[in-house]
């Protein structure tokens, strides 16, 4: 599974990513992550202590990946890939920049997107709303050339504590930009939004939510498919039952070809091992269901 972070710079990005990391390695309901990357691992838990500590780092204008694995009761379940773009690919043209021609690939082939918006300039600069505008048309240009499969779309909104999400005009001001992005998404079935508040500081809150909810909905397609696998495999085998023959045997042995028997045989095996694969993602897809189910949907 691929997760594409993206946010103009300053949005809160890198913080998010190291305590985000933290916070998941101490565990959340049974689930950690783990990294065999042992440079990313002392680069993301260094950076946490830092921000724990009130030092934050300098923002980041360079794409980065990082190759984790999600783990339920101790036991690998879900690897997948975290992708962070750079700020400035946001505000350039694809035709000049393969930086942002890049982006726009890899937003068409995520299986999760994650966007991050900085809600202090959303609410005291002006021209943020405009920013806004142009974060949500580019991935609104991805969603449009994707194929119709199973995606979670996260809006992050960082440095909520710095404003005041209970005032009366606080959905115009912190919902009312990405209104285009969230009514194209209600309308569609495949893709799953959440709008999740997030503070990235020395008392961090929710930052666990936004990749937990990305990988819930990577878990499900992923077990959709292997079901949908199975399916068919037994159906297979089901047809090929029906049309052994013993003279079918006899006559695929003189011809050296696979005889309906042992094309059953091997549906059923083939079967077996996708369901051995589908098996350990059910509890933790149930359980992460039950964690999110208070997410502001849409």
């Amino acid at each position: 599974m691929d997760i594409v972070m993206l946010g103009h710079s300053a949005a809160g990005k890198t913080s998010y990513l190291s305590l985000m990391y933290a916070a998941m390695c101490d565990g959340v309901e049974g689930m950690t992550l783990s990294t065999a990357d042992t440079t990313a691992h002392r680069v993301l838990t260094s950076g946490a202590r830092d921000i724990l500590s009130g030092r934050y780092p300098r923002a980041s204008d360079r794409p980065r990946a990082y190759d984790f694995v999600l783990r339920h009761d101790g036991a690998d379940v879900f690897p997948f890939r975290w992708k962070d773009h750079r700020g400035g690919a946001l505000t350039e043209h694809r035709g000049d920049s393969p930086q942002a021609a890049d982006l726009h690939d890899d937003l068409v082939a995520a299986d999760g997107i994650v966007l991050f918006v900085d809600a202090l300039r959303l609410d005291t600069d002006p021209e943020a709303a405009e920013a806004v505008r142009r974060l949500t048309v580019r991935v609104h240009q991805a969603l449009a050339d994707r194929e119709e499969t199973l995606t979670p779309l996260v809006i992050a909104l960082t440095k909520a504590d710095l404003v005041d999400l209970g005032a009366d005009d606080a959905e115009d001001r912190f919902v009312g930009p990405f209104r285009p992005l969230i009514e194209a998404v209600a309308e569609t079935r495949h893709i799953q939004g959440a709008f999740i508040p997030l503070v990235c500081g020395p008392e961090p809150e929710n930052v666990a939510l936004p990749v937990l909810w990305t990988l819930r909905f990577g878990i499900i397609g992923r077990a959709m498919r292997l079901s949908a696998s199975i399916d068919s495999l037994m159906a297979s085998a089901q047809l090929a039952d029906q049309r052994d023959t013993l003279w079918d045997r006899v006559s695929s042995w003189w011809d050296d070809v696979p005889s309906w028997a042992a094309l059953r045989d091997r549906d059923r095996a083939l079967a077996a091992s996708e369901l051995s694969l589908l098996q350990p993602l059910v509890e933790p897809a149930d359980r992460l269901g039950e964690l999110l189910e208070d997410i502001l949907s849409f």
